[in-house]
């Protein structure tokens, strides 16, 4: 019987140890400190929302709203923090194209025209921006076609497709296809 009890005092105490040394590794720093007492104050005013919209209906479901933005964009900074502040998912691609800089800035100029219409933008003599629509797989993407010579009757053609929204973490493609549909048709002509 007394070894049962050590052996229950020596869990418990084991138990009591390793709460500590959690406890103390979540609270290690400022910055996790802020960030639970952030969490804490958001759960707090999310539970009074979610009660007040028994009460309320329009007004409290556009706090929420706002709220959301507001806790996603607050969560998206820290954890883009801990990873890397620049995470987004985005597709590049270069190729060099045997003609010259006027020739290629005109095709490129017309290929987006046929593609995107009223949405291609010049934003310079050599860059050219795209905002596509939204549609059913995402919000919509950001396109982005830089010339630049490469020498001689050479010209470097680099694309960039990336999402309008920041928060996207899968484009199921899309950026992809953007960038794939571009470089055929310029490699075509």
């Amino acid at each position: 019987m007394v070894g049962c009890e050590f052996i229950c005092h020596f869990d418990s105490m084991a138990a009591s140890i390793w709460r500590q040394t959690m406890i103390r590794s979540l609270f290690d720093s400022r910055r996790k400190r802020g960030f639970f007492v952030l969490q804490l104050l958001c759960s707090l005013l999310f539970q009074q929302s979610t009660w007040l919209w028994t009460v309320f209906s329009w007004p409290v479901l556009m706090d929420m709203l706002l709220f959301s933005l507001i806790y996603a964009f607050v969560m998206q900074s820290f954890f883009a923090g801990v990873l890397n502040r620049h995470t987004v998912v985005r597709e590049q691609q270069t190729l060099t194209l045997p003609m010259a800089l006027p020739l290629v800035r005109e095709r490129v100029w017309q290929e987006l025209q046929a593609r995107y219409s009223r949405r291609a933008r010049v934003q310079d003599e050599c860059h050219f921006e795209v905002c596509t629509a939204c549609s059913v797989k995402s919000w919509g993407e950001r396109l982005s076609v830089e010339l630049a010579e490469a020498g001689g009757e050479a010209t470097l053609v680099h694309l960039d497709s990336q999402p309008l929204c920041r928060l996207t973490l899968m484009d199921w493609g899309k950026n992809r296809d953007n960038i794939d549909g571009l470089v055929r048709a310029l490699a075509q002509k």
